[in-house]
């Protein structure tokens, strides 16, 4: 019995009813840090972090009726002062007449099992907190689309067009495990299906990365973007160009993003009589979502629209606020 007590990988440790340790194995040492002519005759209190001295003053009660306590789930501090998770299985000692006079307390580390369900209830609530605000922007994209459609077909076709661009925005943050994603790759995976497999756009600008709700919002407004250019801006033509380009501006707290998207080559624009739900997400909703500004220019040459945002000082990094951007927006550059 000696033998196994002495060499089990479990920390087995025995105490008197007044708490004082009378026996430690290998694997208490292992488990605490302390070797066995350092603790063997000191308080069991220990090992016991001073806010929960009274739990265990409990247990030595509980075990002087006579209990077992199996599983018990608490926080020991180790030698170097470090709190960890375990579990203990506690049970008393009785001596010939059976009478208790002491506990023997089995010990297994509980800490990384307790971070896994942690971090297992972590992200339970973070994919809840995404289904739902993914669910509402999609409410938001086919109320929006079904509102400004002059007939079914073209609120079929961009509905369908806006939810596979918010498909290809998750996919690309899925890649990043929702941490960030990189601006480039945000542009050059939205602006691809409009390329028409020739060089239409220039894309330039440093690396920069942007937080999970600013990517989405970034590239359903760069989708509408290209949708409005395919349809009405540059890219209707065989000489259309793009160019998308950003810079950082600024240092310290002053520190600036600045996004342009170009058009040349193409029809000229005129200002639309009215605002769709394109104009309302870039001008409105992107900006919100950076907590920036965003400016859009009905110039002879093509349209120019122009996103500025904070980035906080000493950072390459593009914040937003928690939550997803709603929406995608409707062509508004008829006429």
């Amino acid at each position: 019995m000696a033998a196994i007590v002495a060499s089990s990988d479990d920390a087995i440790i025995s105490k008197s009813l007044e708490g004082v340790v009378k026996s430690w194995n290998i694997g208490a040492e292992r488990l605490f840090g302390y070797e066995a002519d350092e603790i063997v005759g000191q308080s069991i209190m220990t090992l016991v972090p001073p806010d929960r001295h009274d739990e265990e003053r409990d247990i030595l009660e509980r075990v002087r009726r006579g209990e077992h306590i199996q599983h018990y789930e608490t926080l020991r501090q180790r030698k170097d002062g470090s709190e960890m998770w375990v579990s203990l299985t506690i049970s008393p000692l009785r001596n010939a007449v059976g009478v208790v006079i002491g506990a023997s307390t089995i010990a297994r580390d509980m800490t990384e099992r307790r971070r896994a369900d942690q971090h297992r209830i972590t992200l339970m609530g973070e994919l809840n907190h995404r289904v739902k605000n993914t669910m509402a922007v999609i409410q938001s994209i086919a109320a929006q689309t079904l509102g400004h459609a002059s007939t079914l077909e073209e609120a079929r076709e961009a509905f369908g067009s806006r939810l596979i661009n918010l498909s290809k925005a998750h996919d690309l943050l899925t890649r990043e495990s929702w941490q960030s994603a990189d601006l480039r790759e945000i542009v050059a995976d939205t602006v691809r299906p409009h390329a028409g497999g020739e060089n239409r756009f220039q894309i330039e600008g440093p690396s920069i990365r942007l937080s999970p709700s600013a990517a989405l919002a970034v590239a359903m407004a760069l989708h509408e973007l290209s949708t409005n250019a395919a349809k009405y801006g540059a890219l209707t033509s065989e000489k259309g160009r793009v160019l998308i380009a950003w810079k950082i501006q600024g240092e310290g707290a002053g520190r600036q993003l600045f996004l342009s998207w170009r058009e040349s080559g193409g029809p000229p624009v005129a200002r639309p009589t009215r605002k769709g739900f394109g104009s309302l997400l870039i001008e409105r909703a992107l900006a919100s979502e950076l907590r920036g500004e965003v400016r859009v220019g009905y110039e002879i040459t093509g349209l120019e629209c122009t996103m500025v945002a904070p980035i906080p000082a000493g950072e390459d990094f593009l914040g937003g606020r928690s939550g997803q951007s709603g929406g995608a927006a409707d062509s508004d550059r008829r006429g």
